[in-house]
């Protein structure tokens, strides 16, 4: 029958108008331009795909591009780990600052316009990034704007005074040695600024993006959806360690230089770091337009909630049908109500120490990880990224091998806590592969002596190189007769220098140094203007395998843990739970993770560069004390997150409706199996029970 006319001489709108305005607010397209040919696209899918899409290239900016130029980016701004840790932190600290408010308005907002606009100011945070290298001069390696012609880094007493004319052009110098004087680095604070307008931009998309996903999808799809987000923003990292490597081949100044000064191989090499910020910049512009086309929800989304069962926890429940009969959804009052509430539920409390333990963990490797393995495996910048890509598979193939668990077994919230403690003990195992390492490069005079002896403390001058006026100036050579390095050619007692024009490769010769404490040397001996090769063997191998499956196990607990932080809660608060979460994993877990990160490799460092009396770079680490503090660290998170999950698991209350279908759970039998809910059919249930 048709009921529209009993609407006719009503004073509001009729029913079909009220239809038809609802239909055209639920279409794709650009304001009033919402054409029927573009409708294919407004699905749950496409959706995911474009949301991937921003999601991609933002984890290809801040998860990859910082972390493969951070040894780039130290040498050239002269920043210390700790100067990079923090830049790195800083982007946590900018979503810290705006997540809150933007859960809270973005609880009624048009959740795809938010997430579209961020995506813009994302493009402007990483074109910003990028700047540095356009106002900074040339690099110059060698310092020749205020060298004389004949000072080539040679052995050479009688250029002493033009060495002690070219360190009085320095500033006054500090009253101390400072390793952390230079925090009003320009270039510092323009990375700064370009990580705060990154974690702008980001925050829809990681906080009411994932409730804009599970809100436009049925219950059981959400967690392969959400898996699915995850694994196409892991493949971000990926694609940026191997490009990012790639472009580091390149020559920093490649597009403001006639001639390369250097070859690849020289230590002091400095590759193309700023070319993937540009390419990101103006990639993301043109991905962030779609989704400013999406409606507030998807067509199809009010039958999903119709089917979904509520499983927030029995006591927030109660809280929030309270709230609904005193405030209106949207007051400030009542979003104060409902964080009140959540920081009272117990469940909900829990996950958030499991999410700070790990987020510590898992944003100090994101930001340093090939700088890490360089040291550890003693391998170059280049190779270290491209050896940190396999972290990244490893992360994908943990967030999808979790949405497949739970969507195969059907978990619910205790299942998903029994899941998680054994992820987090499986990876706290293979985090012993720290114990694993690489021989360190030997320098002589750093950490060992010029007689090929271990040394306590640093000294570079010997009687080798007394009467050779060394200065500061970092030009490590190489021996690779004895697979010793030394700080600078001049530091070896080189006098003569070589150089293919070719090749770019320099060579030195009449090296006194290489008589290592005895009474003469072989003048024709060459030292290289490289890093000598270390043979690591199997322990490289044995390490990257062990780390692979630390880095799955981790990841996999992820999707759970996401999981039970929107099933704990009532339906309608999950984009308040997501920025509360977020907010307390910032403050407590991924800022202060990048910066420990970043003290912990800091004093791991054997010997600074030095510039007018003010700490530069690190320039030599000490390859097993690194390890062992990070090992450390990872230990004493990994058994924060397993006993607060144990104790979750214990303590943790399904409401009523899903007590009625609980029975003992299937999904594991030992000491842990105890009474959970299970949302699985009634004929599915129990047949292995035990009576």
């Amino acid at each position: 029958h048709d009921i529209t006319r009993f609407y006719e001489d009503s004073d509001g709108p009729s029913l079909s108008s009220k239809t038809t305005d609802e239909e055209k607010s639920l279409k794709f397209g650009f304001g009033w331009c919402t054409p029927g040919w573009l409708q294919w696209i407004h699905n749950a899918k496409w959706l995911l795909l474009f949301l991937g899409a921003i999601s991609f290239i933002q984890q290809l900016a801040v998860n990859a591009l910082f972390p493969v130029g951070l040894s780039t980016l130290e040498r050239q701004f002269s920043l210390t780990s700790t100067h990079t840790g923090i830049i790195s932190s800083w982007y946590d600290f900018a979503v810290l600052l705006v997540v809150f408010p933007i859960c809270h308005f973005g609880r009624t907002a048009h959740k795809g316009r938010w997430i579209g606009l961020g995506g813009l100011i994302m493009a402007a945070g990483s074109l910003v990034c990028a700047l540095p290298h356009f106002i900074i001069e040339p690099y110059d390696p060698s310092h020749q704007e205020l060298k004389n012609s004949s000072d080539v880094g040679q052995c050479d007493a009688s250029l002493d005074p033009l060495r002690q004319s070219e360190a009085a052009q320095c500033p006054p110098v500090p009253t101390k040695f400072d390793v952390f004087a230079n925090y009003n680095n320009k270039y510092f604070l323009l990375f700064l600024l370009g990580q705060s307008l990154h974690g702008i931009g980001s925050t829809p998309l990681f906080s009411i993006g994932t409730a804009y996903i599970d809100e436009n999808v049925s219950q059981t799809a959400s967690p392969l959806y959400l898996a699915i987000h995850g694994v196409i923003s892991s493949f971000g990292p990926v694609i940026g360690l191997f490009s990012g490597g790639f472009l580091l081949r390149f020559y920093v100044d490649f597009d403001r230089v006639e001639t390369v000064p250097l070859d690849r191989m020289d230590p002091r090499w400095i590759g193309a770091w700023w070319v993937g910020f540009v390419g990101a910049g103006i990639t993301m512009l043109f991905a962030s337009l779609p989704i400013l086309g999406f409606a507030r929800e998807l067509p199809e989304a009010k039958a999903h909630r119709m089917k979904d069962v509520n499983q927030a926890n029995a006591s927030s429940q109660e809280v929030a049908k309270k709230l609904e009969q005193t405030e209106e959804d949207n007051s400030l009052r009542t979003t104060i109500k409902i964080v009140w509430a959540m920081l009272h539920n117990q469940t909900f409390i829990i996950l958030m120490i499991i999410g700070i333990a790990e987020s510590v963990i898992v944003n100090g490797f994101s930001a340093f990880m090939p700088k890490i393995l360089e040291t550890i495996l003693s391998v170059s910048p280049a190779v270290g990224s491209y050896m940190a890509s396999v972290v990244i598979f490893a992360a994908a193939t943990g967030l999808l091998f979790g949405g497949w668990i739970i969507r195969h077994f059907k978990m619910q919230v205790g299942g998903m806590f029994k899941f998680t403690i054994v992820c987090e003990i499986v990876s706290l195992l293979f985090l012993c592969n720290f114990l694993i390492s690489c021989p360190p490069q030997q320098f002589a005079g750093i950490n060992i002596g010029y007689d090929l002896q271990p040394v306590r403390t640093v000294n570079l001058s010997s009687t080798c190189n007394a009467n050779c006026a060394c200065n500061n100036e970092w030009n490590p050579v190489c021996d690779a007769e004895k697979g010793v390095m030394f700080f600078s050619a001049c530091s070896a007692g080189c006098k003569r220098k070589v150089e293919d024009n070719t090749t770019l490769s320099v060579k030195w010769e009449d090296c006194e140094c290489l008589s290592y404490g005895q009474s003469n040397y072989d003048a024709e001996q060459t030292l290289t203007s490289e890093y000598c090769k270390t043979d690591c063997g199997y322990n490289l191998v044995f390490f990257m395998i062990l780390l692979f499956f630390a880095v799955v196990a981790t990841f996999a607990a992820a999707i759970p843990q996401q999981q039970m932080m929107l099933r704990v809660v009532p339906f309608d608060q999950r984009t308040i739970a997501i920025g509360v979460n977020w907010t307390f994993l910032r403050l407590f877990g991924f800022i202060p993770g990048g910066i420990l990160f970043g003290w912990i490799i800091d004093k791991s460092c054997l010997h600074w560069g030095e510039k007018c009396g003010v700490a530069t770079n690190c320039l030599v680490y000490d390859p097993r004390k690194q390890a062992i503090i990070i090992l450390a660290l990872a230990i004493v998170c990994k058994l924060v997150a397993t006993l607060a999950c144990i104790f979750g698991y214990i303590t943790y209350t399904p409401t009523d409706s899903d007590q009625a279908a609980s029975m003992a759970t299937v999904d594991s039998h030992g000491p842990l199996s105890l009474m959970v809910n299970d949302d699985r059919l009634p004929e599915e249930q129990h047949k292995e029970t035990r009576y």
